[in-house]
């Protein structure tokens, strides 16, 4: 009369050692947690300029070293390599350490002067000398004077000297408007070669986004020809916007072949709302005296963040 029981019961005891089993073996399982990254600590390692066969301008990509205070101290540009020191709150020293110049030796060194934060002046004085021989081959010195307007960066006059013009002789200035806390002109001027020519600036309702306006023709691009990674914050107050479209005006002839007529830029994010892209599209000069048009679409600046 018993064994019907027991029939009863052996599906639960089978279910019990099952569910015992299954216990058991997850209770080996280890889980392994992925690497936390803390983004907040990433700095920006490198940088490449839009490239396209119209676009009449070619510049290296560039890398970064920090210290310990996350300042950079090491600028690659190509085959250039600078030296960053930080000697006092008013005073940058860049010291050219390579060059990729064949059977010549640069020697460069720049002084960037500040006040309140914002650049004063820019002094570089570069000799070249052969590699081969003790014999100078140039000798040239510039000066970049920044004047202010209600803390926006108006005007910029940039001086050289060598050994045919000994003395300062101002070879370009650009004169910058604002409007409604935005830079929105740049009138730029050659006194060697006599061409001058306007930039027209347009932008969205956005906040700022850092690095917006770390391409060509912005201006910041019309402020210094180099070392953007220490100077884009040194320009006195930045433009509350982003810059959308760039226009060009030229009242003689354009500088160079494939010059700028006309830019539009857009810009993408990572995750953490940093600058990934910018993205450019619009059109260049391919004969300056017809002024025939070449198009360029979706030439991309890329950051990247380590």
């Amino acid at each position: 009369m018993k064994f019907p029981k027991l029939l009863f019961f052996l599906p639960l005891l089978s279910l019990v050692m099952t569910s015992c089993s299954s216990d058991d073996s997850n209770s080996d399982l280890v889980v392994v947690e992925p690497p936390v990254i803390d983004l907040s600590n990433q700095k920006l390692v490198s940088f490449s300029y839009p490239y396209d066969k119209y676009i009449g301008i070619r510049r290296d990509d560039e890398s970064y070293e920090y210290d310990n205070a996350n300042k950079i101290v090491k600028v690659k540009e190509g085959g250039y390599v600078y030296g960053i020191t930080y000697v006092n709150p008013d005073l940058i020293e860049v010291n050219q350490l390579e060059d990729n110049v064949t059977g010549l030796k640069i020697n460069a060194k720049t002084s960037i002067h500040l006040k309140a934060g914002s650049v004063e002046s820019i002094v570089k004085n570069e000799i070249i000398v052969y590699d081969d021989k003790d014999e100078i081959f140039s000798a040239t010195s510039d000066s970049t004077v920044y004047m202010y307007k209600n803390e926006y960066l108006s005007n910029v006059k940039s001086y050289n000297k060598n050994k045919y013009y000994p003395s300062y002789r101002l070879v370009n200035q650009v004169d910058f408007e604002q409007h409604n806390g935005n830079t929105t002109k740049a009138v730029t001027k050659s006194f060697l070669s006599e061409i001058s020519y306007a930039i027209n600036y347009t932008y969205d309702t956005d906040a700022y986004v850092k690095g917006s306006d770390y391409t060509y023709e912005t201006p910041l691009f019309y402020s210094y020809y180099t070392l953007y990674s220490i100077l884009h914050d040194k320009f006195g107050k930045k433009s509350s916007n982003n810059i959308i479209k760039i226009d060009h005006e030229y009242t003689n002839l354009a500088p160079y072949p494939r010059s700028f007529k006309t830019m539009t830029l857009k810009r993408t994010l990572d995750t953490e709302k940093r600058l990934k892209e910018i993205i450019v599209s619009g059109t260049t000069f391919d004969d300056l005296k017809n002024y025939v048009g070449l198009d360029f679409k979706d030439a991309k600046a890329t950051f990247t963040y380590k």
